[in-house]
């Protein structure tokens, strides 16, 4: 037999069987017997789909004739509200089971019996999120409020989208102002059709593919005008990200049909990733033509330069040892006992017959020599004449 239709038909439901466990009775511990007994529902994974967006803002929006154009306003906002909120909160409130009283019996007793459910009138659905430069959230809101009840004449005016009149024989609503000669265009008579929103509100499984439970807020509409506390200075230095709460006023369903609408997004839209195909996009400046470039290809553009070789370890010749030493002795002839001279201490030994002169320290600075240098100067470019002679065989 089929398992009965609940709350849960159509996504996840809870099918174990639980009945040979002793539960917390047996003590808790955690062997893989118990735990396959217990698996918790955690949360903090939802999702917030607005599947309907407020009928004359979209119609007052679109670009080129297309609502759901990428760049328009409205697309912009949906946007915001499913992919960059930083909560959501579902203010579905008490919905009590209230009772009602028979009393009787010589005692006068009194026992309660249920006869309907009270939901609560005053249901939300929040939203947080940030705003982003050009302030596209706040306009949106507080156009869509100015639209349905104008700030100053408070009439409905849905930002010249309202109708005005009703042309029997095209049977269509005209627009109160039109450009001359231009057809009207959309025209919407006042009505809470056009004003309100539907979002689709999802919770997921752990892995983020399993739909955990489901409900759709209907009837949305905006609280309030939002954004104002951007207008706001202090004195203390500080600049903030603008966080935004959109709250909407909404009625709460739930149905076979709302978890229907559910599983097929997540089977379509859900995102998956696993951080070690974390990819950073960065083949244009490592790789000069990444496009073409073979698999075997090195790091190459402007941005490298030659490999660096100045190191005392010499790196590019690898990192097994290649030299050894030339163990054969090494012999030379010393010089014979010398007796130091002045000229000495502004010229080295080279070898036992060759010196060479460092008389002048100051050569390159362009100074001149000091006088006292000038005899030992003299004297050693007297020595070295000597010995350029003594090398050339004169």
């Amino acid at each position: 037999m089929a398992r009965p239709i609940t709350l849960q038909s159509g996504i996840r439901e809870f099918n174990k069987d639980i009945t040979k466990y002793t539960g917390m009775l047996g003590g808790l511990t955690a062997d893989i017997h118990t735990l396959r007994s217990l698996n918790p529902e955690t949360t903090n994974r939802v999702l917030c789909v607005m599947y309907r967006g407020p009928y004359f803002m979209m119609q007052y929006l679109k670009e080129d004739n297309n609502m759901y154009k990428g760049t328009s306003l409205f697309m912009t906002y949906k946007k915001f509200l499913e992919y960059y909120n930083t909560g959501i909160q579902v203010n579905m409130g008490s919905r009590d089971l209230a009772p009602t009283q028979i009393k009787g019996g010589f005692a006068g007793r009194q026992i309660n019996i249920p006869t309907q459910q009270n939901a609560q009138t005053s249901q939300t659905l929040t939203i947080n999120t940030f705003e982003s430069v050009g302030r596209p959230i706040t306009t949106f809101t507080n156009m869509w409020v100015d639209g349905i009840a104008d700030g100053i004449t408070g009439l409905t005016t849905y930002h010249g989208l309202v109708a005005g009149s009703y042309d029997e024989q095209t049977q269509q609503f005209k627009q109160i102002f039109k450009e001359g000669g231009k057809n009207d265009g959309v025209a919407l008579e006042p009505s809470p059709a056009w004003e309100v929103a539907e979002f689709l509100i999802i919770v997921l499984d752990r892995s983020g593919a399993r739909v955990e439970a489901a409900c759709a807020a209907i009837g949305c509409y905006p609280q309030a005008k939002i954004g104002q506390e951007l207008y706001n200075f202090n004195n203390n230095g500080q600049s903030q990200v603008l966080p935004l709460t959109l709250t909407f006023n909404c009625q709460f369903v739930e149905s076979a049909y709302i978890n229907d609408l559910a599983t097929r997004y997540v089977r379509k839209f859900a995102i998956f990733g696993n951080s070690n195909n974390f990819n950073i996009g960065a083949g244009d400046a490592f790789f000069a033509n990444a496009a073409s470039a073979s698999k075997d290809a090195l790091p190459d553009g402007d941005i490298f330069q030659n490999k660096a070789y100045y190191d005392a370890v010499q790196s590019n010749i690898g990192n097994m040892p290649v030299f050894k030493a030339d163990p054969r002795a090494v012999e030379r002839t010393r010089l014979k006992d010398t007796t130091l001279t002045p000229a000495d201490h502004s010229r080295i030994y080279t070898d036992k017959d060759t010196k060479v002169p460092f008389d002048d320290p100051y050569a390159d600075t362009g100074a001149e020599k000091k006088s006292i240098l000038g005899g030992i100067a003299s004297a050693a470019s007297t020595v070295a004449s000597s010995i350029s002679n003594t090398l050339s065989g004169q």
